[in-house]
């Protein structure tokens, strides 16, 4: 705010868990020129009534619990503030390892009958194998060649290959006389500086569900999460700029986001954010500005969740529908709470949009 006296309100609205007997927190700033949906309608906050907050708390706590139960322990597993673990039975302190590549059998009726009468079996098996005697332990004597030949075999593993291949030519290969009008100039080497990039470029015939690879260079990355913190109460939003995707021969789409563009003029809306016939004339004009030759597109979109986590709420999804239509299109959402960051793209039907894995370098978990 511009002005430390200017009068704001908080809401603080609490969200329970379903059949929990739990609750959790959320609060929500609000200043009084922002515009609050209410039954269809809009109102400035400093318009609304009591009831018209009761409203609003009750779409908003419906959109994020609809959301959340649609989350997979997957999706959540790769959130750092949450930890899963899944043991092996009720009464076990081990947890099991590499939970996500198990398949889960649900117990019944007859599978449990199964289980208990194999644990009896094995039980009697117990008591027998007790009172027999241990069996004595012979060594095979082998011999030098056998021992030569049943050495470990020697195993080595190639290198993994880089998205873009390191550089190898030599900078300068042949130095010619110059001039003596320029010989008093150095040579000037070209730099072989490159910006680092969050993603990862699947092989092609992946069978991945994603139309797209996505890729984001640290400069933009950097850009959208700064542009997060800067509000840590009300969602901001923004444009993704990259060159215009080619279709590779699989059928699927290379994203590289290399700019972001922050969208004005835009409208908080519960777990979402509206952009305005404003902000797209804005944006559009920005873009213009940096990219007259027309080298690059709006490639997708962020927005931010302040204490929300990373989904697409239902405003979210009708923005991303309507407005980002091509199958390259994008969507980023951060969370400048739990520092989170999440991207969701069409799959290659284009029939649904979803959350999508993405490679995060090391380096990008401490750029927050």
């Amino acid at each position: 705010m511009s002005d430390l006296n200017e009068l704001t309100y908080a809401a603080l609205i609490t969200l329970s868990l379903p059949e929990s007997g739990e609750s959790t927190s959320v609060s929500v700033m609000l200043l009084p020129a922002d515009i609050i949906p209410v039954e269809g309608k809009t109102k400035l906050l400093r318009d609304c009534t009591l009831r018209d907050l009761q409203i609003y708390a009750s779409e908003l706590e419906k959109d994020v619990w609809d959301t959340y139960e649609s989350i997979s322990l997957f999706e959540l597993d790769e959130d750092e503030q949450v930890s899963i673990e899944v043991a092996l039975g009720v009464d076990s302190e081990t947890s099991l390892d590499h939970w996500d590549q198990q398949v889960l059998l649900l117990p019944t009726e007859d599978r449990m009958l199964e289980t208990q009468e194999l644990d009896e079996a094995y039980d009697v098996q117990d008591a027998i194998d007790e009172e027999a005697e241990d069996p004595p332990f012979q060594v095979d004597q082998l011999t030098e060649t056998e021992t030569e030949d049943e050495a470990e075999p020697d195993v080595s593993v190639a290198e993994t290959e880089l998205v873009y291949p390191e550089i190898e030519e030599d900078v300068v290969k042949t130095v010619e006389p110059l001039p003596e009008e320029t010989a008093k100039f150095p040579d000037i080497i070209p730099s072989k500086a490159r910006v680092r990039v969050a993603g990862d470029r699947l092989p092609l015939g992946h069978p991945t569900w994603a139309a797209v690879d996505i890729l984001i260079d640290e400069p933009a990355l950097r850009a959208t999460q700064a542009h997060a913190l800067s509000s840590l109460q009300r969602e901001v939003a923004g444009v993704l700029v990259g060159r215009r995707p080619e279709k590779q021969p699989d059928g699927r789409y290379l994203v590289h986001i290399f700019d972001t563009i922050v969208a004005k003029h835009t409208v908080m809306q519960g777990a979402s954010v509206t952009y305005t016939p404003e902000s797209w004339r804005y944006l559009n004009d920005t873009l213009a500005e940096r990219y007259p030759d027309e080298t690059a597109v709006m490639v997708g979109w962020y927005h931010t969740h302040p204490g929300f986590g990373i989904f697409l709420s239902g405003m979210d999804l009708f923005i991303h529908q309507n407005f980002f239509t091509q199958i390259w299109h994008v969507a980023m959402v951060l969370d400048p709470r739990a520092r989170t960051t999440g991207f969701f793209c069409w799959d290659r039907s284009k029939s649904r949009v979803s959350r999508c894995d993405f490679a995060w370098p090391k380096w990008a978990a401490s750029s927050w």
